[in-house]
């Protein structure tokens, strides 16, 4: 007895410090975790099919956000589209074409440390913060109701927070997640939720958001599993509307043909 005694003397502290051991390598390295961006050079030349121009957004000292912001021949509002943590603004086209051909102009931003984007990301404010300002700024230039707030896989996460912050259109979110929280608690459960630094709770947003929501879950999502996210379905409010893509994994949904039917009745309304 007293031997176990003894042992568990000196196991316990190297038991608890190990432990915080772990917290405070995945509190440091979560950006590693969750963001995967693509940088490009500052004179790096953009060439789409459409009409288009780059736009800087200053949302504080030291950090300015790249957006490419493309024309529709006859503009009914904006889209902002509020991409996933892979790659950055040079992307596919279709990506714009999609609601460019429904009338809409598109402003597609970079997150800092995308792109040509500069600033770098410690916290959901950053995050979020820099595509709030930015939405406030295009409000100079369109009106809040004609607004379209869009997000895929990450940016679903941020697009939430955004229509939670504002009045727009509409929320569209393509394979979004529920939280961060929950993306953590699936992996590693024994951490706890005060060392996520990007909790993004789409929960929580969708509770704020009085204007329409559509989305759309993929089937087969290898990597934010419909099983978790579907959850996020107990949120929505009368009119507001969800689709699971049958057969569709997690990347290439914006050519997946059931969206796009979906998408084109969306957009008219």
């Amino acid at each position: 007895m007293q031997k176990l005694k003894k042992a568990f003397t000196f196991l316990a502290p190297v038991l608890v410090l190990s432990y915080i051991c772990i917290c405070g390598y995945f509190y440091f390295v979560q950006d590693s975790i969750i963001f995967r961006p693509s940088k490009a050079d500052i004179n790096d030349r953009y060439s789409y099919s459409f009409p288009f121009e780059e736009r800087w957004f200053e949302p504080e000292e030291g950090v300015r956000i790249h957006a490419i912001h493309a024309f529709a021949d006859s503009a009914r509002g904006l889209v902002v589209y509020h991409h996933g943590n892979r790659g950055n603004n040079r992307t596919n086209p279709a990506k714009f074409e999609l609601f460019l051909n429904a009338g809409y102009d598109v402003l597609y931003p970079d997150y800092r440390e995308y792109g040509k984007s500069t600033g770098e990301l410690w916290d959901e404010e950053d995050l979020v913060g820099d595509m709030i300002y930015i939405f406030d700024e295009m409000e100079s230039e369109y009106k809040e109701e004609d607004i379209i707030v869009m997000g895929y896989s990450l940016g679903a996460g941020v697009a939430a927070q955004v229509a939670a912050a504002n009045d727009p259109k509409m929320l569209i979110m393509w394979t979004p997640f529920y939280s961060m929280l929950d993306m953590k608690d699936a992996q590693f459960a024994f951490l706890p939720d005060f060392l996520v630094r990007y909790p993004l709770r789409v929960d929580e947003a969708l509770q704020k958001i009085e204007e329409p929501v559509y989305i759309f879950f993929a089937a087969e999502d290898e990597v934010l599993p419909v099983i978790r996210s579907y959850k996020l379905t107990e949120y929505l409010k009368e009119g507001d509307e969800a689709f699971v893509l049958e057969g569709q994994g997690h990347g290439w949904i914006y050519r997946n043909q059931e969206l796009l039917r979906e998408m084109n009745l969306i957009l008219v309304r």
